[in-house]
């Protein structure tokens, strides 16, 4: 057993990067291949089953595997550390948390005028706990583990590779195709939806990599911490498929663009800054290990 586990081990800790993408993209089509957890959802939030399963079971796990078999049980300790890093000034909590609600509402306020804020039925109370409550189940059931896989694994193995930029772009790419089976499993998995599913892929690689601009920058920007790109992935869902349908009266279409407004244009000014040759963190770089294989 021990020399069968040795010649699996082997393959992953030369070429962890390959590793992981194949086991957390893997698992997640797979996952989305499944009828039964594909047609489950949480009921009131529509959070399908097979996120939750296909995020922990691929590239939540596969962080953790690969990691374990590249660098050993220091690597996995300082994951974890990542992970659940949260002394980090005040700043960058309401910065995660309140940054794009309160960007969508100034923005919705520009647009809309007052009313975007004319009291919804149940009032604003209402609106705010089931916020509140749409953002702890992302954080919990799909993001925690979807940023130990992109953010604390291959964005962080990548980071001495590449400038900021490139590295998003790079990382961006990998996570837009992980979201292809998203866009199978509620169109379909005929050929025609194949097809469709590489516009998909190109209109989903624009949109993650405005986003991951914005991770690159507070992941540095917070000596590395997982759980604050958490609080701010799961502060972005939670705004767009809930608090933006009281806040942006127009169409779903609309919503989303508003709201993919918020992050765009700090993520264009984070660019700028950084073709201007300015550093995304706030201390230089230093690696703590050999670029990674892919």
């Amino acid at each position: 057993m021990s020399a069968l586990l040795s010649r699996v081990r082997q393959p992953i800790a030369r070429h962890p990067i390959a590793a992981f993408l194949i086991i957390g993209i893997g698992a997640y089509f797979a996952v989305a291949m499944i009828p039964p957890l594909t047609k489950w959802e949480l009921t009131a939030f529509d959070l399908p089953l097979y996120g939750i399963v296909g995020g922990f079971a691929g590239v939540g796990l596969a962080a953790f595997l690969v990691t374990a078999a590249a660098d050993g049980r220091a690597g996995v300790a300082d994951l974890v550390a990542r992970t659940l890093r949260w002394r980090v000034p005040l700043r960058w909590y309401l910065i995660a948390l309140l940054g794009v609600p309160a960007g969508t509402a100034l923005l919705a306020f520009a647009v809309y005028g007052t009313e975007a804020f004319e009291r919804p039925s149940g009032g604003w109370l209402h609106v705010a706990g089931a916020v509140a409550l749409l953002f702890v189940l992302q954080l919990l059931l799909f993001q925690l583990a979807e940023e130990v896989g992109w953010t604390g694994f291959f964005q962080d193995r990548l980071r001495h590779r590449y400038g900021p930029i490139a590295l998003s772009a790079v990382v961006a790419f990998a996570w837009a195709v992980w979201h292809v089976p998203d866009f199978l499993a509620e169109e379909g998995w005929s050929l025609e939806s194949v097809i469709s599913s590489f516009v998909f892929l190109a209109i989903e690689f624009v949109l993650l990599f405005f986003a991951r601009v914005v991770i690159v920058w507070l992941y540095e920007r917070t000596a590395r911490s997982v759980l604050i790109v958490v609080v701010f992935h799961a502060s972005f869902d939670a705004t767009i498929s809930r608090l933006a349908e009281d806040l942006v009266p127009a169409s779903d279409a609309a919503r989303f663009g508003l709201v993919s407004a918020v992050i765009m244009l700090p993520a264009i000014v984070l660019i700028v800054a950084a073709r201007r040759g300015m550093a995304f963190g706030s201390r230089k770089v230093v690696p703590t290990r050999p670029a990674a294989s892919v």
